[in-house]
């Protein structure tokens, strides 16, 4: 017998990003972040090329603050940002985040295969927009996305 469904749903949002698992029972609870449910959308361009989210992208920007990004989905028409020396696309800034989402998804329930993903955009983004957070939710591991 196939795993009853899970449904995560994705609220990437300009400040933070939430997720909240629901299973079919109808039992609900988010995704905690270094014990809490708000993950800081922010990112932050290591000097050695990784990109780090959240807390310790806030953090690490106090190094080098050129480095920072701490609201990627304002920058989702730019294209690219630069981000210290390196101009990233958005795409990537993003994917970093739900990269995130995603590694505590599969820490919470092991196989995510068995999850059906929404992100959540504002209902104004037309194709272009949304076609950039499906691929970066793609890219981070989430699967096709609704």
């Amino acid at each position: 017998m196939p795993a009853p469904r899970i449904h995560l749903g994705v609220d990437f949002g300009t400040s933070n990003t939430v997720a909240v698992l629901r299973w079919a029972d109808g039992r609900a609870r988010p995704l905690i972040f270094d014990g809490s449910p708000l993950l800081p959308s922010a990112v932050y361009a290591e000097p050695a090329g990784g990109l780090i989210v959240g807390r310790d992208a806030v953090h690490s920007a106090r190094l080098d603050p050129g480095r920072f990004e701490p609201n990627p989905k304002r920058r989702i028409d730019d294209g690219q940002v630069l981000l210290g020396d390196r101009e990233l696309p958005v795409g990537e800034l993003v994917a970093a985040v739900l990269a995130r989402v995603a590694e505590e998804l599969r820490r919470t329930v092991g196989d995510a295969k068995t999850v059906d993903v929404t992100v959540t955009c504002p209902a104004a983004w037309r194709a272009t927009r949304r076609l950039v957070l499906a691929d970066a939710a793609r890219t981070a591991g989430l699967g096709d996305v609704r």
